[in-house]
């Protein structure tokens, strides 16, 4: 991570000058967290705490300069509430008035993002009476299912769930801190557990925020552990003995093997406590699709193409992409992942001409996937490159499915068509 360090001063998603306030200030909280657990480098710490100091306007806000290319989030409400929070959050004091900043902007906000993070300013700052008017305006905006509504944006330029997620999360964080809230604390945490999706709460910075919040509302609720059983069932009916747990059991607790029970059709499964004491859990769930559905929504649209879909062994071709921003104003942190058939290896001098050139900000590869990013892309935007391949291996070869997405708002995906080749052997070798 600190190898994402500006020579300057400062963070960048690829370590390139100028530093970026934002992220600079996501990434002094991502490290106070991990210094809880894990050494971290204390002067390292300190540099990036002053750097974000230098960046202060003098009037109670911070600098936000922009380079080409150079995005996250041009609300000043926003960028301004979230580094007075990450720095508040690593320990630092004297903001008395970047505090007076952020409780003006929340008090005639829309933004129920910037509520949230009001909020958890003034509770760090010591300030009851705004902290529990801000709580209380909040308690306003809690849907039955427990998120939060009337979020506009936020700080990396979340949409969708994702934009729901962090502001929820964010706001349960905020009512932890007084016992008065903690029932809308529960409803916020009900809500976050029906989020995730494969290990993830949406994209990072949503992902970020609800274990956040999780792992407060676990330490507030913590209580003494209890021996107990777990039945399980399928179709209403007993599988097996209770499986036994103790006060001193670590680790999985392995249940019954029920897969001959799964015969063609539904099936409710369902899993009983006897005893014991509230437990958390998660169902993982594992499927393939050769192409998901796409969502109507990705403002993203890919091309992918094999320049020949049979080659000889040894010999070159390339992969066609055109990535196009099809939305009407830019967009920030577009991806595209270009699914590589088996047998087929990248070149990653020719990837590395890419970024030099400009044509993409960055890459991976990251088994059979090219991994793309951009910064941002403008309204209508297209940028089109081959990605040059060497046919290695004989044999016939369906890559994954590619697909383009805005980091941020990664449930809105466009799927393209896998990518299928056959590589003929060299003839009498």
């Amino acid at each position: 991570l600190t190898g994402y360090e500006c020579k300057s001063g400062g963070y960048e998603w690829f370590g390139q000058d100028p530093g970026h306030e934002a992220l600079t200030a996501y990434g002094l909280m991502e490290f106070t967290d991990m210094a809880e657990v894990f050494p971290v480098d204390s002067e390292m710490l300190a540099r990036t705490r002053d750097w974000l100091l230098k960046q202060r306007d003098g009037q109670g806000g911070f600098n936000r300069k922009r380079r080409a290319l150079h995005t996250w989030v041009v609300d000043k409400d926003i960028s301004n509430a979230y580094i007075t929070w990450a720095l508040l959050s690593a320990g630092e004091k004297d903001l008395e008035p970047e505090i007076a900043t952020v409780r003006q902007a929340a008090e005639k906000t829309e933004n129920s993002y910037v509520l949230a993070l009001a909020a958890n300013v003034m509770v760090l700052a010591g300030d009851k009476p705004s902290a529990n008017r801000f709580l209380d305006r909040l308690i306003q905006l809690q849907e039955v299912d427990g998120r939060i509504k009337g979020a506009t944006g936020s700080i990396v330029g979340s949409g969708g769930n994702a934009l729901e997620i962090e502001t929820t999360a964010l706001a349960t964080l905020a009512w932890l801190s007084d016992i008065d809230y903690i029932d809308f604390a529960d409803k916020g945490v009900r809500y976050l557990s029906t989020v995730c999706e494969g290990g993830r709460f949406g994209n990072t910075q949503s992902t970020v925020l609800a274990l956040k919040a999780i792992v407060a509302y676990d330490k507030a609720q913590a209580h003494p552990k209890a021996k107990g059983q777990l039945q399980l069932l399928v179709d209403g009916q007993p599988v097996g003995q209770p499986t036994p747990f103790g006060t001193d059991t670590s680790g999985a607790i392995a249940l019954p093997d029920f897969t001959k029970l799964l015969t063609p059709g539904e099936h409710q499964i369902a899993v009983k406590m006897i005893d014991g004491s509230r437990m958390p859990y998660t169902i993982a769930v594992s499927m393939h699709s050769e192409k998901p559905a796409s969502s109507d929504e990705c403002k993203i649209q890919l091309q992918v193409a094999l320049s020949n879909t049979t080659v000889k062994e040894g010999a070159l071709t390339e992969a066609q992409v055109v990535c196009r921003n099809n939305a009407k104003e830019a967009v920030p942190t577009p991806v595209a992942i270009i699914g590589i058939p088996g047998g087929l290896e990248v070149r990653h001098d020719q990837l590395k001409e890419l970024v030099k050139s400009e044509k993409i900000a960055a890459y991976e590869v990251l088994g059979r996937d090219v991994v793309l990013y951009w910064r941002e892309m403008k309204a209508g935007e297209k940028v089109e490159f081959p990605i040059s391949l060497i046919a290695s291996i004989p044999g016939q070869y369906t890559a994954p499915a590619s697909r383009a997405y805005l980091y941020y708002t990664d449930e809105h995906k466009q799927w393209v068509d896998p990518l299928k080749v056959t590589i003929q052997p060299i003839a009498n070798r």
